[in-house]
């Protein structure tokens, strides 16, 4: 089983902490990000990793205090070595458990820093990993050393070290009140007017306008799954198994789309002449459920697995860099592509924080918030291998397959076998300098134009 307990390597007055809790930091003013998050989750110590993407860990438990100890972090000083791409390690520890850290662009993952006591438990870590980020390089210390724990040591000691969050930021409300139970009955009233508690409404009380938009924030990503590559691949996958002709019946078209954690498809097959029922119930996959228009048309129906990670476990691009980078590599494929359209971001939808009057909580400078664009497209159904590598940070609603006629001259547009998408792709707002706002961004196939469109924000 994963532990929860924080592990110490100590070497020449570093300890080295391992397993630590970590967030991503959305936008600028990273510090009092960091400090909010600390006084929410009430940690005692608290660190920053600050590169393209940055990120806070926490640790609940006080360490005791030693004025020869320094405590810093691991993955803290892993993120300094490892500045800018997607990079994982596993480290064998002396106790015979293995650390497994990912960062990506500098900042340290959600849910790793973690120890695993079975190499089963760590595959399967890295697994989802390479799931979500394709780019994965990994670093196995267990099975060819590179001296990763003394370059951890030695970075740690200038770029690594926790700082100790006050102690008032682990006292409960409720311990204070019960501090003055003595007082009496409207004095606790009183008190109670001074700390009210944060209810399910969104109510916060003065000064946590910061920590009541970063919940705001998190839980507008909450109901959002993320395809990505592997969700997209294990979709094509199954689009690439199914026979064109069978037993004298020929596929007219498929059809996918998500439900739970299954892609649901159903395929359309027409009987030729001289095939019958039974020859297709012969002949059907395994998985297939068959059902009939009665003379001539079949429907297959079937469910394949469908990877997905939840929106806030992802490290999204900011909405300029999208604009610049993936956008440009897009404009690259539209000659493969028949239609080609990216809408303007729009904010994910975001219950705005009430304070304890219920007026609505400004937001403050440096929050950024999760936004998203309509993706469209249609081209041949070989063409989505140029684009797979692309969709990391994209989900689909609906993918169509259809089969015509075979074509006299195959060209980069034209096939038998065409595909139509609609999705989305999510990003995280510009929120510092402002941008000039579109009301759409938009790429045409075959035009080779882009009118990148601006955030808007949360």
């Amino acid at each position: 089983m994963q532990t929860e307990t924080t592990h110490l390597l100590r070497r020449d007055g570093i300890a080295l902490v391992f397993c630590m809790e970590w967030f991503p930091l959305l936008g600028s003013h990273a510090e009092r990000q960091a400090r909010s998050f600390a006084r929410r989750h009430r940690a005692a110590h608290r660190v920053i990793c600050l590169g393209a993407a940055s990120a806070v860990g926490l640790l609940r438990a006080r360490l005791p205090r030693s004025g020869k100890q320094r405590y810093c972090s691991a993955a803290a000083a892993f993120a300094v070595l490892h500045p800018a791409g997607t990079v994982a390690a596993v480290l064998q520890l002396p106790d015979e458990r293995y650390w497994l850290i990912a960062v990506h662009e500098g900042a340290v993952m959600t849910r790793t820093d973690q120890v695993h006591a079975e190499p089963s438990q760590v595959h399967d870590a890295i697994r989802l990993l390479r799931e979500a980020h394709p780019g994965l390089v990994l670093h196995d210390e267990s099975r060819e050393p590179s001296g990763l724990l003394d370059a951890l040591f030695e970075v740690a000691r200038d770029r690594a070290e926790l700082t100790q969050a006050p102690r008032f930021a682990g006292v409960a409300v409720p311990t204070l009140m019960a501090l003055l139970a003595g007082i009496g009955g409207a004095a606790l009233a009183i008190v109670g007017g001074l700390f009210p508690h944060e209810r399910g409404n969104g109510i916060m009380p003065p000064g946590n306008d910061l920590a009541a938009w970063q919940t705001a924030v998190m839980a507008s990503a909450q109901h959002h799954k993320v395809h990505g590559v592997a969700g997209l691949q294990a979709l094509l996958d199954t689009l690439y198994a199914l026979p064109v002709g069978l037993a004298g019946w020929r596929l007219a078209e498929a059809e996918c789309r998500p439900l739970a954690s299954q892609w649901q498809c159903h395929a359309r097959y027409r009987r030729q002449e001289g095939a019958d029922n039974r020859g297709l119930i012969a002949s059907a996959q395994a998985d297939w459920v068959l059902s009939f228009d009665p003379m001539d048309g079949a429907l297959a129906s079937w469910s394949v697995p469908m990877p997905a990670l939840s929106l806030a476990a992802l490290a999204l691009r900011r909405s300029r860099e999208n604009e610049t980078q993936l956008l440009s590599s897009l404009q690259s494929m539209l000659p493969a592509f028949s239609e080609f359209r990216l809408e303007a971001p729009q904010a994910l939808p975001l219950r705005v924080p009430l304070d304890t009057q219920q007026r609505p909580i400004a937001r403050p400078p440096g929050i950024a918030g999760y936004q998203r664009r309509m993706l469209r497209m249609q081209a041949p159904l070989r063409s989505l291998s140029l684009l797979l590598p692309e969709t990391i940070h994209m989900s689909w609603d609906r993918v169509l397959l259809q089969v015509s006629a075979a074509v006299d001259r195959p060209s980069l547009r034209s096939s038998s076998l065409r595909v139509s998408l609609s999705g989305m792709l999510y990003e995280i707002d510009d929120i510092d300098p402002p941008v000039s706002r579109s009301s759409d961004a938009r790429i045409r196939a075959g035009s080779g134009d882009s009118h990148p469109g601006a955030a808007h924000g949360a």
